[in-house]
């Protein structure tokens, strides 16, 4: 018999869960989860150690402390990652939550706010660290839960946050939802099942292409390369999977890589997708390559000012100087590094933060240059500059000594 941790937030949904798989006689432990958040959740916390007593099971729990706060998602990520431990630690070989055909719906609204390619609502199962993420209840609607909590006496308590408006999901549900219900009464359950099937269509989707690349793609360890003739004659969600499975593969993003060579006038081109690793356009094939980085490209740290350093063939004077025009030392926090960029690096703007990548984009650099541009960092992880191309803005510029680049 499979052991199932169930998560339990102490809500109707949860309680329900795990009501039913107790008289199910599966072999089940409670796992809930403190955020912190709020007073009543202490409460909570006692009120789910309870049941798990009441119904003679084990019960795992944690709180989360995040000094300087955190979102939604990194409570989600703290808390599923909690699941995960507790699973290897005792064995555990399936997670069982309680989303529903509600939660199902407010996914779909937001994944065509969202403008995604797969609106296909919440799978029911799906593989979770070493094991299995299961939803038993996905195809049963809130008010069906209430109904059976009710009828069988079972106790719950109700998150008062799930009444702010703070979130996007929690507009949907409260703001958009209820006039969907009154115009449709029946859109939870027709939802539902639009949703199973969008996700047993992609499921084929995603089987067909798999076979596709087995047989169009030459696939090796830390590369490949395939015929544009093929991959165009392929339709557009065909090859927007093939891009996934590829991307899965060689963990890397080669989707967007993919369509844009596929789509460009031009015989040859080049995609940099990051560190080392480039999609190619040459005689009518799309490659992946690897290219090593040069010992030239290495980052260099600076402990003090002035100096002069190597980079990339460039040579770079950092000197200190009076005046305004700069960045103000009192900004800096040593050791500084000149490195090559990353994917993700944000640089400060008068505007606020703006991608590296979106700024050279601006600044009309040419794409096989940019990645062996210098940028200069501070021990705090701030990039000051993009040597030659952008220096970050600063809101206290009162210091009248800054620190002055110059490349050759």
């Amino acid at each position: 018999m499979k052991k199932v941790l169930v998560a339990v937030s102490g809500g109707v949904d949860s309680i329900v869960l795990l009501d039913r798989l107790v008289k199910r006689g599966w072999d089940v432990a409670v796992a809930h989860v403190h955020h912190g958040l709020r007073e009543a959740s202490d409460e909570e916390y006692t009120f789910v150690t309870r049941v798990a007593e009441t119904y003679h099971v084990p019960f795992h729990g944690t709180r989360l402390h995040f000094q300087e706060g955190g979102s939604q998602a990194r409570y989600r990520e703290a808390r599923y990652r909690f699941f995960e431990d507790i699973m290897n630690k005792y064995g555990y070989d399936t997670l069982a939550t309680a989303h529903h055909a509600d939660d199902e719906l407010e996914t779909v609204l937001i994944q065509l706010h969202r403008n995604v390619i797969e609106v296909k609502g919440i799978p029911e199962t799906r593989q979770f660290g070493n094991g299995t993420l299961i939803r038993p209840l996905l195809q049963e609607s809130k008010a069906q839960l209430i109904e059976y909590a009710q009828q069988n006496g079972l106790d719950w308590r109700e998150d008062a946050t799930n009444q702010e408006r703070t979130y996007l999901r929690n507009r949907i549900r409260h703001e958009i939802v209820p006039r969907l219900k009154q115009m449709w009464p029946s859109i939870v359950e027709e939802v539902s099942k639009v949703a199973k099937q969008a996700r047993a269509d992609w499921d084929a989707r995603y089987e067909s292409c798999e076979q596709w690349i087995e047989a169009y793609v030459a696939l090796e360890m830390k590369a490949f390369h395939v015929k544009l003739e093929d991959f165009g004659r392929l339709p557009c969600l065909e090859r927007y999977t093939v891009g996934r499975l590829l991307s899965s593969r060689y963990e890397l993003n080669v989707s967007e890589a993919m369509e844009k060579l596929l789509q460009s006038q031009k015989d040859t081109g080049t995609y940099h997708l990051t560190g080392e690793w480039f999609m190619t356009k040459r005689n009518g094939v799309l490659n992946l390559v690897q290219r090593s980085v040069p010992d030239s490209l290495h980052p260099v740290q600076i402990d003090s000012l002035p100096t002069v350093v190597q980079f990339g063939g460039r040579t770079i004077s950092l000197s200190v100087e009076e005046g305004r025009e700069g960045i103000p030392l009192h900004e800096i926090t040593y050791p500084l590094v000149i490195r090559s960029i990353a994917p993700g690096d944000r640089m400060r703007l008068a505007v606020g933060t703006k991608k590296v990548a979106r700024i050279l984009i601006d600044e009309k650099i040419e794409r096989m240059v940019r990645p062996t541009l210098p940028l200069l960092e501070d021990a705090s992880g701030r990039i000051l500059a993009i040597v030659g191309v952008r220096v970050s803005e600063f809101l206290d510029k009162s210091d009248a000594i800054c620190l002055r680049l110059m490349v050759k």
